[in-house]
């Protein structure tokens, strides 16, 4: 209850005497009309114990609300010191639509009796905040973040249970109901599955918000809402798709044979792939022998290894999130032809190497081929032709012969003994457009000078063999000048064999040094001594005598016999330091004294050693000298 009160003025002019009081009292408050009940009462009160008042007419006024409920003449009779009441009365009052209210109230007075003591005018007035009346009912979820194709538990508590409710999802941007709840409950709620299709209002984000709102009503009237958001989340399982990957050659000749070639085959990726839910792809990617290719469509470098080659594509859709899909590809193992071991050489007509008057040709090759499961067309052709000439005659040729060595008797083709023949041995497979052509020379019966056909090999004497990097002299070699160049007069040669270099190098030569080693001329040092040795002397021996300057620091064993002193035991030196005076024949020890010995006293002192040379030969390995001296 609020009570507000104010002074009434006298005809004196004082205003303390009386006072005007006004009451205001809540008494209930309706939930479905959003009203409350509240009285009012309105009276004058004497202050002191002197005034008093009676049959005055007397105009009494009451507003609550902004509406004026009293308007009217009393004659209270007011005894002294004393409250009366007037009038009273009640009215309905309208909440605003949240529920709260707060009201303006007054009372006012006036006296028609302009006597000293008599009430004249007075008025009081305030606010009066009424009980806030629950309205729109609470809501709450059970899952703040979900995703979508999950159910959401949507609660309400009501204030009343006369109240109905709606609940409506605003997803995008558009609000859509989704159920009316009957009244006779203060806990409305509803499940509700979030539509996959939200996740195409997603195309560029893993999530976005809803409200989810709870609407009240009173009747048909609605009397307020509340709302809460939740975190809609597009599926993790909802990705891009790689559709399919198609793979085809790019050389028609690996294609032609149905397999994919090492080094040969180029590979053509065509990728087809598909947003998710209305997400689209950002990027395509795919990673293959180190190399990472991006696009749809691409063609590789050529493919270098074989068997079982993985490749790994990933594509990226708006939403950042991504598939990958892994494969592989079987590879062919392929070498191009390879041709080696190439001779073309003169032989006789029983096919015996005849360089030096041979007309029939002996050749040999190794040819090895790639076969690909017999798919791999080959040929290995052999023609000649005499230097010079512009035509070849062919010698024979062999397909699919994938490998293939021997010697080859050609026949009587290089009849000429002057003339030098090309031997062409070449060597095609399916991936190539032309024979692969290996010349070998084949020289006169006699050439003085022959090069290899590659410029890097020379023969003295006879036909080159194309060995690279090799000079081949086929007869003696008895330039004096090139003896002197690498055996001049002074110089060694070391042989295991007893065969006078003059006889094969040409100059004089004799042997030396027979039982002696080789020593360098000059200062040496083993680390300890440095010795120096002058060319051609000669020193040290087999065996070695030691001297006595020779022999380590070292002592004997002695022993003394002395007749006459059989209590006298035979003394060790060595142990007690004792030595003999022969001159003076005394015995003299270093623990005893002096003892005179007997004319027939002797000592006797032991040596060993046999004085026999000892050997001075190093271990030994023995070869010929010879020493060239003209």
């Amino acid at each position: 209850m609020a009570e507000f009160s104010g002074g009434i003025q006298i005809g004196s002019g004082q205003w303390d005497k009386y006072s005007l009081i006004l009451r205001i009292n809540e008494i209930s408050y309706s939930v479905e009309n959003n009203t409350s009940y509240v009285e009012w009462w309105v009276g004058i009160r004497s202050n002191t114990q002197y005034h008093t008042h009676n049959g005055i007419p007397e105009t009494f006024k009451v507003s609550v609300n902004g509406t004026q409920v009293l308007n009217q003449s009393f004659t209270p009779n007011v005894p002294v010191n004393t409250l009366v009441g007037v009038k009273s009365g009640a009215v309905t009052i309208s909440h605003d639509a949240d529920g709260s209210k707060t009201i303006s109230v007054s009372a006012s007075f006036s006296g028609s009796n302009p006597g000293y003591y008599a009430p004249i005018t007075g008025s009081c007035s305030g606010t009066v905040k009424l009980t806030t009346i629950p309205r729109a009912s609470s809501i709450s979820i059970d899952s703040p973040s979900i995703e979508c194709g999950n159910t959401i538990n949507i609660n309400g508590s009501s204030a009343s249970k006369n109240f109905t409710h709606k609940i409506y999802a605003t997803w995008n941007g558009k609000t859509s109901e989704l159920v009316t709840i009957a009244s006779g409950t203060t806990t409305p709620s509803f499940s509700y599955t979030i539509p996959t299709s939200w996740e195409k209002d997603l195309p560029n984000s893993t999530s976005g918000i809803a409200t989810f709102t709870l609407e009240t009503f009173s009747g048909s009237n609605s009397v307020g809402s509340k709302s809460v958001n939740a975190t809609i989340k597009v599926r993790s399982g909802v990705v891009p798709s790689i559709d399919s990957i198609k793979i085809t050659d790019a050389n028609s000749v690996c294609a032609g044979i149905g397999q994919i070639v090492q080094s040969q085959s180029r590979l053509k990726f065509a990728i087809t792939y598909s947003g998710a839910q209305g997400s689209t792809v950002t990027s395509v990617s795919t990673k293959f022998e180190g190399q990472t290719y991006n696009g749809s469509s691409f063609t590789t470098g050529t493919v270098k290894g074989s068997g079982s080659i993985n490749y790994t594509t990933t594509i990226y859709d708006s939403r950042g999130r991504s598939s990958q899909v892994s494969g592989k590809i079987t590879v062919s193992a392929y070498s191009s032809p390879r041709l080696t071991n190439v001779t073309a050489k003169r032989a006789n007509s029983s096919y015996v190497v005849d360089e030096a008057s041979g007309t029939y040709a002996l050749l040999h090759f190794k040819v090895g081929f790639t076969s690909l499961t017999g798919k791999n067309a080959t040929s290995f052709y052999i023609q000649y032709r005499a230097s010079g000439a512009s035509s070849w005659t062919k010698i024979n040729s062999w397909d699919n012969n994938y490998t293939l060595e021997q010697d080859y008797k050609a026949g009587n083709l290089f009849t000429s003994a002057t003339s030098s023949y090309e031997v062409a041995f070449g060597v095609k497979d399916k991936f190539m457009n032309d024979y692969s052509w290996q010349i070998f020379t084949v020289a006169p019966t006699y050439s003085l000078i022959n090069f290899g056909k590659d410029g890097r090999s020379l023969t003295f004497f006879g036909q080159d063999s194309n060995q690279k990097d090799t000079l081949t002299v086929l007869g003696d070699i008895v330039a004096p000048m090139f003896l002197n160049k690498i055996f001049p007069v002074g110089a060694v040669y070391i042989t295991y064999d007893n065969n006078n270099p003059g006889n094969f190098l040409g100059g004089t030569w004799e042997r030396f040094g027979q039982g002696r080693t080789l020593v360098g001329e000059g200062t040496g040092n083993d680390g300890s001594t440095s010795m120096s040795f002058t060319s051609k002397s000669v020193g040290g021996e087999y065996n070695h005598l030691l001297t006595e300057n020779e022999m380590p620091v070292h002592r004997h064993y002695e022993y003394i016999f002395v007749k006459g002193y059989p209590d006298w035991p035979v003394v060790d030196l060595d142990t007690y330091g004792a030595m003999i005076d022969f001159e003076s024949s005394n015995y003299v020890t270093p623990n005893r004294s002096v003892h005179a010995t007997t004319t027939n006293a002797f000592a006797h002192t032991e040596f060993a050693g046999g004085s026999t040379e000892h050997n001075n030969i190093q271990p030994y390995i023995v070869a010929y000298f010879w020493r060239r001296t003209a």
